[in-house]
C-alpha cells in the first residue's frame, strides 16, 4: 500500500513535495555519478590536460585543443634524452620556439591564440614547407641532428618508449634475454626498456648494440615523430643572469621584455647581446656541436697540455671519440682562461637545412613566394618544424582524437590482462570466497534459527559487536595469526574435542553418567592444558616451531574473514521466516537435518543467499590493505594490490582509465542483481 494515497497526491502542497524530494534525490544522484564520469573522461586525457579537470574534454569537440596536446607531446628531451622512465614536468622549450612563446612552461601557459600564427598559414604554403622539411629529415639531415620526439608523456599514444620497446622485441623475436645479451643489460621486464641515453658532451657508442637499435629504430620512423637538435638560446636565456643590452630589439615585445623564444642564434655568435653573453652561451653548448677554430687555438691548446702534463697531440675541431682525448677536449672548451672564446662556435641543422632550401629554391625571391614570407636571404630561413607539425596533424586528426580518447584505456587493459597473475588471484580469490560465504555462514545461521537456542540472542549481540569496531582495529591481529598460525594447537583442541566426546558416548554406553557441565569443564580444563601450556613449553624447550606461515597464499585471504556477523544476523533473520511446517513435512519424510538444509532452507533463501555472495564479491573484489599485508609476493597480488603497484610508474590518466576499468566488473554485478537485491531485503519484511 502506498504512503500517499491517489486523492493525496493531487493537492499543489503534496505534489511540491513529491517535486522537491525528487530534485533532492536527482542532485544526490548526480553528485554519485558525478566523480566516476570526472574520472571516466581523465582517463582519455594525459599529462597535457588532465589539471583542467572537465566533464568533457575539449580536444572532442575543439581541433586547436587536440593540437595543442598534440604537440606538447612532441616535446623532445634533445640531447638531454634519459634511458627508461617518462618525465611529467616536461620542458617545452623546443615547441615553445617552433612557435616563438617565450611563456611555454607547462600546459597550462600554453594558449589557444598561441596557435594562430601557424594555424593562418595559407594551406599551398604550409604543404611546401612540412613537404620540404620531411624530405629534409628523411634525406638530407646527419643523424647526429635528430632525436626521438614524442618521449616524454607517458599517457601519449605516440610515446616512442613504446613504440620502441614493440620494435625492438619484434626484431629479437619476443626473447627478452637475447635483448639483455646484446645490450649488455639486465631488464626483468620490458618496461624497463628505454632509449640510450644521449650525453650532451659524449658522442653516443655506434660499437654498441643498444646505441645501433636506438638509431636504426629513429631512421625508420616518419619525419613526424623525429626531432631535430635545436640551437636556439632560449634555454640559456632563461637562466643567464647578465643584462640584456637595451640596444638589442630585433626579440622584443610590446611591453619592451625580451621574448627569448625568438632570440635568434646569429644575434648571439653576432655579438649583438654582448661578447660576455656569446662566451658564456658558447661555453654552455653541448660539446658534442661545437667546433673549434684550431688556428686560433693552437697557442692556447699548447699552453693547456703542458699544465695538463700531457704530451702533444694535435688539436680536434670537433670533440673526439676517444674517451681519453674526449675529457681533455671538454675541459678545454669549457674553462675561459684555456680555449679563447673567439676560436668557437656551434654546429647546426641549420648549416644543413639552408644550403638545402637553397639549392631548392635558387634564389631567396623563390623561396618567400612559395612559403609566403619575407626572408632578406637564406641565412635567415627558420626550420617551420611547427608548419610540419600543424600540416600532419590536419590530415590526420580524426585517426589521432580516436588515438587519444581510447589510449589509456587500452593501455590499462592489456597491462592488467598480460602483466603478472592479479586477475588470476583476484578470480581464484572471489570464486573462493562466495563459496565460504555461502558455507560456512548459513551453516551457523540454520543452527541458531532451527534449534532456538536459548543463547541465540546472546550469540547475535557479540556478532553485531564486531560491526562496532573498524576493519582496521583486526588488521594487525589477522596480520599476526596469518604470519604465525597456530596449527598444532589447533589440532590438539580438535583431538580433545574429538577424545571427549568419544569419551562420554562410551560412558553413557557403559550407563555411566557424568553431569555435562562436569564433562564440559574437565574437557576444557585439559584442552587449555595441553593446548595453552604443555604443548609450547615443550616445544620452546626443544626449540620446535609449532606454527606455520600462511603468509602469500589464498589461506591468508580466505581464513581472516571466513564467518562474518553481519552476514550470520542476516540470514538467521531470514531463515526465522521459513515456515517450521516444512521442516515437520520432511521429518515425517525421513529427512535428517542436512536434507533439511540443503534441500528446504537453501533453496527458499535465494535472494538472501545472493545478497551474501554479493558482499563476497564486493569484499575480495576490493581487497586491498590486508591482501597487501599478507601477500607480498607479486605473485599473489590482488587486482587492487596490483594496481596500487601500478600507479608507481604510470601517469594519473593511465591510472584513472585503470580504475574504470576496474569499477565496470562491480558496476555490472550490481546492476544485474538488482532484482536480487530487492528480494532480498523486501521479501522477508512481507514474510
Amino acid at each position: 500500500m502506498p504512503l500517499i494515497s491517489i486523492v493525496g497526491r493531487r493537492s499543489t502542497p503534496v505534489r511540491l513535495l513529491l517535486i522537491a524530494l525528487y530534485a533532492i534525490l536527482t542532485v544526490g544522484a548526480f553528485t554519485m555519478v558525478y566523480p566516476f564520469l570526472l574520472m571516466l573522461t581523465i582517463g582519455t586525457a594525459d599529462n597535457n590536460d588532465a589539471v583542467e579537470y572537465r566533464l568533457i574534454p575539449r580536444y572532442w569537440y575543439d581541433d586547436v585543443h587536440l593540437f595543442k596536446k598534440y604537440i606538447l607531446d612532441a616535446a623532445s628531451d634533445g640531447p638531454y634524452s634519459r634511458a627508461g622512465g617518462f618525465r611529467t614536468g616536461a620542458n617545452f622549450g623546443d615547441i615553445a620556439v617552433a612557435f616563438g612563446k617565450d611563456g611555454w612552461f607547462s600546459p597550462l601557459n600554453v594558449k589557444r591564440e598561441d596557435f594562430e600564427p601557424v594555424t593562418s598559414i595559407p594551406e599551398d604554403a604550409r604543404s611546401r614547407m612540412a613537404s620540404d622539411l620531411t624530405f629534409f629529415i628523411s634525406n638530407v639531415c646527419p643523424v647526429e641532428f635528430k632525436f626521438p620526439a614524442f618521449l616524454r608523456n607517458a599517457s601519449s599514444p605516440y610515446n616512442m618508449s613504446e613504440r620502441y620497446r614493440t620494435w625492438l622485441l619484434k626484431k629479437y623475436t619476443n626473447n627478452l634475454q637475447a635483448i639483455n645479451v646484446a645490450h649488455n643489460q639486465t631488464y626483468r621486464e620490458t618496461g624497463e626498456i628505454g632509449f640510450f641515453s644521449q650525453d650532451a658532451h659524449r658522442h653516443p657508442d655506434t660499437n654498441s648494440a643498444f646505441v645501433r637499435d636506438g638509431i636504426e629504430f629513429l631512421a625508420g620512423q616518419i619525419p613526424e615523430r623525429v626531432a631535430l637538435f635545436n640551437s636556439a638560446p632560449f634555454g640559456f636565456l632563461i637562466k643567464n643572469t647578465e643584462p640584456i643590452p637595451a640596444s638589442y630589439t630585433n626579440a622584443r615585445m610590446k611591453n619592451g621584455k625580451l621574448n627569448r623564444a625568438l632570440v635568434r642564434h646569429e644575434d648571439i655568435i653576432d655579438g649583438k647581446l654582448g661578447p660576455v653573453i656569446r662566451e658564456k652561451f658558447l661555453r654552455s653548448f653541448p660539446a658534442r656541436f661545437i667546433r673549434i677554430d684550431t688556428v686560433k687555438a693552437e697557442k692556447s691548446w699548447r699552453t693547456y697540455l703542458k699544465s695538463r702534463g700531457d704530451a702533444y697531440y694535435p688539436l680536434s675541431p670537433r670533440l673526439p671519440y676517444d674517451i681519453g682525448k674526449m675529457g681533455a677536449w671538454s675541459v678545454f672548451i669549457a674553462k675561459t682562461n684555456y680555449c679563447p672564446g673567439t676560436a668557437l662556435s656551434a654546429v647546426r641543422v641549420e648549416d644543413s637545412y639552408r644550403p638545402y632550401i637553397a639549392a631548392r629554391y635558387g634564389t631567396i625571391a623563390t623561396l618567400n613566394k612559395a612559403y609566403g614570407t619575407s626572408y632578406a636571404s637564406f641565412s635567415n630561413v627558420t626550420i617551420p618544424y611547427a608548419a610540419m607539425q600543424y600540416d600532419y596533424f590536419l590530415k590526420h586528426k580524426n585517426e589521432i582524437r580516436r588515438a587519444y580518447s581510447g589510449y589509456n584505456y587500452f593501455k590499462g587493459l592489456s597491462f592488467i590482462a598480460l602483466h603478472g597473475d592479479s586477475l588470476m588471484v583476484t578470480i581464484i580469490y572471489i570464486i573462493l570466497s562466495i563459496a565460504a560465504a555461502l558455507t560456512v555462514n548459513p551453516m551457523a545461521a540454520y543452527a541458531m534459527s532451527r534449534f532456538r537456542l536459548k543463547e541465540s540472542h546472546y550469540i547475535l549481540l557479540f556478532m553485531m559487536a564486531t560491526m562496532a569496531f573498524p576493519g582496521e582495529v583486526l588488521m594487525i591481529p589477522n596480520f599476526l595469526s596469518v604470519k604465525s598460525f597456530p596449527l598444532v594447537q589447533i589440532l590438539s583442541v580438535a583431538a580433545c574435542v574429538f577424545f571427549f566426546a568419544m569419551l562420554v558416548y562410551n560412558l553413557q554406553r557403559l550407563k555411566i553418567k557424568i553431569p555435562i557441565w562436569l564433562a564440559a569443564t574437565i574437557g576444557l580444563a585439559v584442552t587449555v592444558f595441553l593446548s595453552g601450556y604443555l604443548i609450547p613449553n615443550i616445544a620452546k624447550q626443544y626449540d620446535v616451531n609449532i606454527s606455520v606461515t600462511l603468509m602469500n597464499s589464498f589461506w591468508a585471504l580466505i581464513l581472516p574473514g571466513l564467518a562474518h556477523g553481519y552476514s550470520i544476523f542476516l540470514l538467521k533473520g531470514f531463515f526465522d521466516t521459513v515456515p517450521p511446517e516444512l521442516y515437520e513435512a520432511g521429518l515425517i519424510d525421513g529427512a535428517n537435518e542436512l536434507q533439511l538444509f540443503f534441500n528446504v532452507t537453501m533453496p527458499l533463501s535465494r535472494p538472501i543467499l545472493a545478497v551474501t555472495a554479493l558482499n563476497a564479491f564486493t569484499h575480495a573484489y576490493g581487497a586491498f590493505m590486508h591482501a597487501f599485508l599478507t601477500c607480498q609476493d607479486p605473485k599473489m597480488w590482488t587486482l587492487m594490490v596490483f594496481l596500487y603497484e601500478y600507479q608507481q610508474y604510470a601517469s594519473v590518466p593511465m591510472i584513472m582509465a585503470a580504475l574504470v576499468i576496474t569499477s565496470i566488473p562491480t558496476l555490472i554485478v550490481f546492476i544485474l542483481a538488482q532484482k536480487v537485491i530487492l528480494e532480498g531485503i523486501v521479501v522477508p519484511t512481507f514474510k
